[in-house]
């Protein structure tokens, strides 16, 4: 069981009676403060500046291509999404990670979840009870019942859809584990109505693209067997071991490069 440590929850402003007048997600309830504005395309008004409750600096709005660094809010690549940048230090959050709000609800959770910038928890890391995997950015947490939600699992919705998918699926409520369809997990999933396709959410919130090591291109997240040949000829070129061609995989076209996820995110990708 994780040891709480004190927390100081992200709290909403404004005298609250209940859940439903908690769940503010205005302006005012936003973890940051805007300190420079500028206007960009279509005259639209961007935060060039802001001061962000998870940094001791403030953030600046950054178009630098940055290859091998990781939001320090949901842990996924800063590559290629808007992300806001510490001049002082090493820190990055990406432009939708800035705007998470501060309390929301969850269709797997029946209670009101609060964001922590950092893991209420004295090891400094949570168990994402939803995907199942260790982690030490942002986290929506319910401490009545323990559960954390990292970023990526905390916006799921009732629908999963992908162009590349036959069917929408939808999230699954079972109290039970399933298996999924793309690897050899077994957790919380969504379902295909028309078929037996299922998918967990460790795959659901994989990161579309990916760098590795000192590799240049980036490797782009494939959902689609490749083709009807024998399933011994494919191999991940990092382990150099076996393949299943229906489970997903990340490849580079440039360097005809393939690698089981695990393999290229490692074995615990959304620590720092």
């Amino acid at each position: 069981m994780l040891e709480f440590k004190d927390k100081q929850p992200l709290e909403s402003t404004g005298t609250l009676k209940n859940e439903d007048l908690e769940l503010d997600e205005s302006i005012d309830s936003l973890p940051y403060v805007v300190k420079k504005m500028k206007i960009g395309e279509d005259r639209i008004e961007i935060a060039e500046e802001i001061k962000h409750v998870s940094h001791e600096h403030d953030l600046k709005l950054t178009e630098e291509l940055l290859n091998s660094k990781k939001c320090d809010g949901c842990m996924h690549p800063i590559f290629p999404h808007p992300f806001y940048s510490c001049a002082q230090c090493r820190f990055f959050l990406h432009k939708s990670c800035v705007e998470l709000p501060r309390k929301k609800r969850h269709p797997l959770h029946p209670h009101l979840l609060t964001l922590f910038t950092e893991p209420p928890y004295y090891s400094g890391a949570f168990f994402c009870t939803l995907c199942g995997r260790d982690c030490d950015g942002f986290t929506y947490n319910c401490e009545k019942c323990e559960f954390d939600a990292d970023v990526q699992c905390s916006l799921i919705s009732d629908i999963f859809t992908r162009d590349v998918l036959e069917h929408p699926l939808i999230l699954s409520r079972a109290p039970y584990n399933e298996k999924c369809s793309c690897c050899d997990h077994e957790g919380k999933v969504f379902k295909c109505a028309d078929c037996e396709f299922t998918l967990d959410l460790r795959c659901a919130t994989l990161p579309h693209r990916v760098r590795y090591r000192y590799f240049e291109q980036p490797f782009k997240l494939c959902y689609n067997a490749e083709d009807d040949s024998d399933d011994d000829e494919y191999y991940c070129d990092i382990c150099e071991k076996k393949r299943n061609q229906k489970y997903w995989f990340y490849y580079c076209t440039d360097l005809s490069f393939y690698a089981h996820p695990d393999c290229i995110l490692g074995k615990s990708p959304y620590m720092k």
